[in-house]
């Protein structure tokens, strides 16, 4: 609806609610492209509509028109939300990756010490996982026009975003020893998931 101009929208809705028939609506817009007049004003002057059925027919086009800028809305926002997500799904990734392969080659000085380093990093892929969760997520309000729902999950993927960035630079520079603190510090990639969870809820 949104690419037809307003007075093949008012025409149509005419049409649809049983008002004028098609070929009285043809013969109208063939009228008004000929004197320039509104299309409502000349079913009206020939009888084909009476006003209360114009004025109900205007209420609907207006409703229509604030849905369509409602549609197009939640279009936008989703398509920046999904941009984000799948850029910090690609990031989280990799630095997951990275870790994965830096562990492997770190000298296990305590007993176990790799494994449990291994298994904070499984702990921290909640974030990725949550962010292939939002995916879905986003595309359902999305064709649902929940605009205010998706201001929402921008909202948290933005903050997460600045978070993550932080985070990035943090542990690249913190020392891998001693494990348990190095460990402890992959628990807010499992913080921002939550975050995140909450937020597409």
């Amino acid at each position: 609806m949104s690419q037809l101009s307003e007075k093949q929208r008012l025409g149509q809705i005419l049409v649809a609610r049983g008002f004028i028939s098609p070929e009285q609506l043809e013969r109208a817009l063939h009228r008004q492209r000929a004197t320039q007049e509104k299309i409502g004003k000349l079913l009206i002057a020939d009888g084909v509509v009476e006003e209360h059925a114009l004025q109900l027919t205007l209420t609907a086009q207006a409703r229509l028109r604030h849905e369509d800028r409602q549609a197009q809305g939640s279009r936008l926002l989703a398509a920046v939300a999904e941009k984000l997500r799948a850029d910090l799904e690609k990031v989280s990734l990799d630095l997951l990756k990275e870790w994965q392969r830096r562990v492997v080659r770190l000298p296990d000085r305590e007993g176990g010490e790799r494994k449990r380093r291994e298994a904070a990093l499984r702990l921290a892929m909640d974030f990725p996982r949550a962010l292939t969760a939002a995916q879905e997520r986003i595309e359902a309000r999305k064709r649902a026009g929940e605009a205010t729902r998706l201001r929402r999950i921008l909202s948290a993927l933005q903050m997460i975003e600045k978070d993550f960035v932080a985070f990035r630079n943090s542990i690249a520079s913190v020392s891998p020893y001693p494990v348990n603190d190095w460990s402890a510090r992959w628990q807010t990639l499992g913080d921002f998931a939550k975050e995140l969870q909450r937020a597409i809820a």
